[in-house]
């Protein structure tokens, strides 16, 4: 009889500069193999083209670097469709249990988890064309062998509902962490961005991806501010795609307001905690989020926020937010200007941030899949782990 049960990580979509999913996959893979490092019946083994965030206890099945979007752009994005639908299920043929932590995994293997962060694709006709043909047209048939599909939000499990139709018992929520040795509040400011990209008193703004992002409406918000509160105040944005931020940048100019307005582009990680820490405020304006990274790693840092009222954005803030109609850019502008104004509000939504930020962790979040994994294959979680 086999003891030891063997569990494959599909981590294909890992890279060397990672995003949101990234960092959730690796976060989640490091805190699982920590609670199973000392119990013989368990053995963790990972799929990816990197090894670069892992835990070095984590034994690791080299993928190509070709599957890395960081390198590669769309050809990735292909090459990991290819392996995800060819190689992936003779690679883990042999594996008790599968588990995805993206949308993609294999279509002939019946055991595994698959993760759905948002069904973004389905909402939005301006998402890439490919992803919305593989969320209309591929994932409804994925899901059909999945044994359970982890979301991270209620938010998106009731989207996975109503959109793809499958069953609400076999859909579990498990909500992500956050890094509390990176991410963590300090009276003391370090000057890291005032120094690296000369600004101060920002207002900072995270991840113009696509215009679902709702950037546009945001430029307009800010060019309502008085030319002198732009200048004490300016918009630091950070990260995005090149398409997207292109169009900013001339919404910008055609506001008049281009000198107020910084396109920082891709943050390293080791200056994350320090765009949080020294800007004045995060403002979320994102018309749909299935979570919101951002918003957990600002309250960590003590940063107040204002941010939209849909989706899971209350869902994650709770009462550590000033909320605002995303759709309506008066309500934008006036919920930015009230708190700008006013330090001893965001004296309140930093300490409510703070503590509000104790609910995640990804301790939390990898116990509740180690009882998730338990349950499905038969594992009583009598051992400390």
């Amino acid at each position: 009889m086999k003891t030891t049960k063997t569990i494959g990580f599909n981590g294909s979509m890992l890279d060397e500069y990672p995003t949101g999913v990234g960092i959730y996959t690796y976060n989640l893979i490091n805190k699982i193999a920590d609670l199973c490092a000392a119990d013989s019946r368990y053995q963790l083994i990972v799929f990816s083209p990197t090894k670069s965030f892992l835990s070095r206890s984590v034994r690791l099945i080299k993928l190509p670097d070709l599957l890395q979007s960081s390198r590669f752009g769309k050809l990735a994005a292909f090459s990991r469709f290819v392996w995800n639908t060819c190689y992936y299920p003779l690679q883990a043929s042999k594996m008790d249990l599968l588990i995805s932590t993206t949308t993609h995994g294999s279509f002939t293997s019946t055991n595994q988890f698959l993760t759905i962060h948002d069904l973004l694709s389905l909402r939005y006709g301006n998402i890439s064309r490919h992803q919305r043909i593989y969320f209309k047209f591929l994932l409804p048939r994925l899901i059909r062998s999945t044994k359970f599909i982890i979301t991270v939000s209620e938010s998106t499990k009731k989207d996975i509902v109503q959109f793809l139709h499958y069953p609400e018992k076999k859909i579990r929520v498990i909500y992500n962490g956050y890094d509390p040795t990176q991410y963590f509040f300090t009276n003391e400011k370090p000057n890291d961005i005032l120094k690296n990209y000369q600004l101060k008193d920002y207002i900072l703004a995270i991840g113009p991806t696509y215009p679902h992002k709702n950037f546009d409406r945001l430029l307009e918000a800010y060019s309502r501010l008085p030319a002198s509160t732009r200048k004490k105040h300016p918009l630091a944005i950070a990260g995005g795609m090149k398409k997207y931020t292109s169009v900013l940048k001339l919404s910008s100019a055609k506001l008049g307001i281009a000198s107020d307005v910084h396109f920082l582009g891709y943050i390293p990680q080791n200056l994350m905690r320090s765009l949080y820490r020294e800007a004045t405020l995060l403002v979320f304006p994102s018309l749909y989020e299935g979570f919101g990274f951002p918003l957990v790693e600002a309250m960590a840092c003590g940063c107040p926020i204002t941010c939209s009222n849909t989706s899971s954005m209350p869902e994650v803030c709770a009462d550590a937010a000033l909320y605002f109609d995303p759709l309506d850019t008066d309500s934008m502008f006036k919920t930015i200007n009230r708190l700008l104004k006013d330090s001893g509000m965001q004296q309140s939504f930093s300490r409510k941030g703070l503590e509000r930020a104790k609910y995640f962790s990804w301790e939390k979040s990898a116990r509740e899949l180690k009882s998730l994994i338990d349950e499905e294959l038969n594992i009583q979680n009598t051992y400390p782990c």
